[in-house]
């Protein structure tokens, strides 16, 4: 772990001899056909902004760049995770950008003083860049890996292919729990950054083990959404995802949860804005329609499927969805057919291996991967 930390400020932070450091990250979330959130942490507070430039062929510093600053309520937030959103850019385009954190050393009142700033290079090498989704694309690359649980060395075994995918699926359970955000960084996001060179979307579905730890409760700041909840939905190009949130796998009085836990309710509420979704244009005009859940809703008795299965079955019934992707089961595949409870086909991948996804108007191909890239199956989806 160490050399992938040391690797990581060689690639994308100033030098170390500067009080402040990123710590991981860039990294991109939110990417839509006309705005991205680019996500990254420091060691100290400070305040931070993102600078874009255009793939035009003209160097970063040719000209003074358009700034997005981590102001979400109009005043700069001072914080060690920086949430920034870049917006008004142009459906299907690549925009080179930078990150930069000021440093707060102190304050005096509403005085603030400032000391380094540590950024992003791009002198003398290629920015890190956002390609915005195309508006009416008609075919998608992307990778799911799922129930990583802090093997750092799968997880960048996974991503080194994923030069041309559109983006990356995590399906939960990347950690053991949210136990520290230093944990979050070294287990999860370190690894991703490196694999994607903080350049390509990452989709996050949360898993039961994202809900425990010290700082479970700061799983947006890293990960945030449109809604800001967990789940969300996002029409990329002709196709739409529903990213749902299955919460925990046991009864909500479980002795494991020390009576902290209240996902029944938080399910039955996601229900109610999942009906909708599945009633927007977009959702209905889709050439595909794909659900991502960490929990398999197909699986057997355990409660938390059970549940699921009570408040969206319902909802998901009839509305012509074409695939739902699970895991949770680890060394488990399984190809669960369309039942009584939901017309459509559930994927459940292994914790061993990645699933490389293509989808296209007519059909959904699936091929599996081992931990030594091997293919071991392909399952197509008419």
């Amino acid at each position: 772990m160490n050399k992938i930390i040391a690797l990581f400020l060689v690639l994308s932070s100033v030098s170390s001899a500067y009080a402040i450091k990123i710590l991981s990250g860039p990294y991109l979330q939110q990417v839509d056909e006309n705005s991205a959130t680019v996500v990254w942490t420091t060691d100290v507070d400070g305040v931070s902004w993102v600078e874009i430039a255009p793939d035009d062929g003209s160097h970063f510093y040719a000209t003074e760049r358009p700034k997005f600053f981590d102001a979400p309520m109009g005043k700069k937030q001072i914080t060690k995770i920086h949430r920034v959103k870049v917006s008004g850019l142009e459906s299907g385009k690549k925009y080179f950008y930078r990150a930069f954190t000021k440093e707060i050393t102190g304050s005096k009142g509403e005085r603030f003083f400032y000391g380094d700033i540590a950024s992003t290079r791009v002198y003398k090498r290629t920015p890190p860049h956002i390609k915005t989704f195309e508006q009416d694309k008609e075919s998608l690359q992307f990778t799911i890996v799922n129930d990583i649980h802090e093997d750092t060395k799968r997880l960048g075994t996974f991503l080194s292919d994923t030069e041309t995918d559109d983006f990356i699926v995590f399906n939960g359970d990347m950690v053991n729990n949210m136990r520290s955000h230093e944990q979050m960084y070294e287990a999860c996001l370190m690894p991703a950054t490196i694999a994607t060179k903080s350049s390509k979307p990452i989709l996050f579905a949360r898993g039961n083990h994202e809900t425990r730890g010290k700082v479970s409760e700061s799983y947006m700041d890293f990960f945030p959404t449109d809604t800001g909840k967990p789940y969300f939905a996002k029409k990329i190009g002709k196709f739409f995802f529903v990213f749902l949130d299955s919460g925990e796998d046991k009864p909500d009085s479980d002795i494991e949860y020390s009576d902290t836990a209240d996902f029944d309710n938080y399910r039955k509420n996601q229900a109610e804005w999942l009906k909708g979704i599945v009633e927007s244009d977009d959702f209905k005009n889709a050439y595909k329609r794909i659900i991502i859940t960490h929990i398999p809703p197909h699986w057997g008795t355990w409660h938390g499927s059970a549940n699921f299965r009570k408040y969206f079955s319902p909802v998901m019934k009839g509305k012509k969805i074409d695939v739902i992707f699970s895991g949770h089961l680890h060394g488990e595949y399984k190809f669960y057919q369309p039942d009584e409870n939901f017309d459509a086909p559930c994927v459940m991948n292994s914790n061993m291996e990645k699933v490389k996804v293509s989808v296209n108007k007519d059909e959904i191909v699936c091929d599996f991967y081992d931990v030594n890239m091997k293919k071991v199956r392909t399952t197509v989806i008419k």
